[in-house]
């Protein structure tokens, strides 16, 4: 689950999930909400991420993810935690919404607090 909260320029989310899956499964929605993107239903790149301390892998993975969808024109549409984080990738043929330039380290803080991971995140619009 994940909520927008107020801020001044950017986009900030809070985020609660069960487990690391549904923190990246929730990341990916952010993008999809945002982007609105029209893509193929076909796979076109498989991508791995290493496993680190949530907060570098989130920061690492979301600005990945943003590099692919602006430079390359493919849009991550589902991923799994397995060991490494492995992301699905799709072909952009058109973007409606919000571009995202950046997920910050502005306040990206992850709070692990009975059984749920709580993760606020800005993201630089």
């Amino acid at each position: 689950m994940y909520r927008e909260l107020d801020h001044t320029a950017d986009l900030r989310y809070e985020l609660i999930c069960d487990d690391l899956q549904s923190l990246f499964d929730d990341l990916i929605k952010i993008l999809k909400d945002n982007y609105k993107p029209v893509l193929s239903s076909k796979i076109v790149l498989k991508k791995e991420y290493p496993m680190k301390e949530i907060e570098d892998m989130v920061f690492d993975t979301v600005n990945d993810w943003i590099y692919m969808i602006d430079a390359q024109r493919l849009f991550p549409c589902d991923c799994k935690i397995d060991g490494s984080l492995r992301s699905d990738f799709a072909t952009i043929f058109e973007l409606h919404g919000t571009e995202l330039k950046a997920l910050t380290y502005h306040e990206l803080k992850v709070v692990q607090k009975e059984g749920k991971i709580m993760l606020k995140v800005v993201f630089d619009t």
